[in-house]
């Protein structure tokens, strides 16, 4: 049994490295992956410890990484790198790239934007919000539906709830809410360029999370035409048996590589635990035999 999507404390999860394989131990995983959002540091923290102390298993070097296509951020997983090589990559591409910096930058565009359109709002200063951890647009729409008055003078889908702001606004490039990330995040593209030269593979993640993409495969069939993806994730703690099941075939038709994992995030995500998600997963071990080997 594999567990190839983990986070631990040195991104968004709670767990720190000992602990994480502690549980992989616990649950006999025989291989695993920490894929820290844009950070390969759990890895030289392991390079300062005994692993076999605590686990038993293999470990294969991997991160996520959040890219920018068809004005969406999606995830890439990027397995058994360099971690040398790859943290250069990742020093000139994402550590000015830190929730804080681009949430404040998003709140400040759709700040002014709402201005413009007219919209009462309090003194961008005196707005209440946690740049560390909330998400601007929802700071601001909380704002514009603080103010009553502001319902006479926006469309009628838009005060009706977040989930149209966001779909029909914010990720409207012709909206004048619209919020243009092509400047904060790399282009598939180029990611796996880079995975590719630090000698390894990348992978789609979770494609079924993505819920404003209507047809899936069409999708992949897109992105593999613009990028030179590696494989598919086709296990995920959310992820349907049919859902699942979809992704392998496409896999075998299109001579790609597979991965699964739960996603764990330790308490912040604590309906999910390490190698078997929320109770539905077992991912057997050979499935990564096309792509890794000792």
């Amino acid at each position: 049994m594999i567990d190839l999507h983990i986070h631990t404390n040195n991104s968004d999860g709670s767990d720190s490295v000992i602990d994480v394989l502690k549980k992989a131990e616990k649950y006999q995983l025989s291989y695993m992956s920490i894929t820290d959002h844009e950070s390969v540091n759990g890895y030289y923290e392991l390079q300062k410890i005994d692993v076999k102390k605590y686990y038993s298993g293999e470990i294969i070097t991997g991160v996520e990484l959040k890219n920018y296509y068809k004005d969406r951020v999606i995830d890439i997983l990027a397995y058994n790198i360099d971690i040398d090589r790859f943290s250069e990559y990742l020093e000139k591409n994402y550590k000015n790239k830190t929730h804080r910096i681009l949430e404040t930058k998003n709140l400040k565009h759709l700040y002014k934007q709402a201005k413009l359109y007219g919209l009462t709002l309090a003194p961008i200063e005196d707005i209440d919000w946690n740049p560390d951890s909330d998400w601007g647009s929802v700071v601001i729409y909380n704002e514009i539906k603080k103010h009553p008055e502001n319902e006479s003078k926006v469309p009628e889908d838009l005060w009706t709830s977040f989930s149209n702001f966001k779909k029909d606004y914010v990720y409207n490039r012709n909206n004048m809410f619209f919020l243009d990330k092509k400047d904060d995040y790399p282009s598939p593209a180029e990611t796996i360029k880079q995975v590719h030269m630090a000698g390894g593979v990348a992978f789609l993640a979770h494609v079924y999370e993505y819920k404003w993409v209507e047809d899936k495969i069409k999708y992949i069939d897109e992105l593999i035409k613009d990028s030179n993806l590696d494989g598919i994730e086709c296990y995920y703690s959310n992820f349907t048996e049919k859902q699942t099941t979809e992704l392998l075939q496409y896999c075998k038709d299109n001579n790609l590589y597979i991965s699964g994992g739960t996603d764990y995030h330790g308490t912040k995500r604590p309906s999910v635990e390490i190698g078997i998600g929320k109770g539905n997963l077992k991912i057997s071990d050979e499935i990564i035999k096309g792509w890794y080997n000792k």
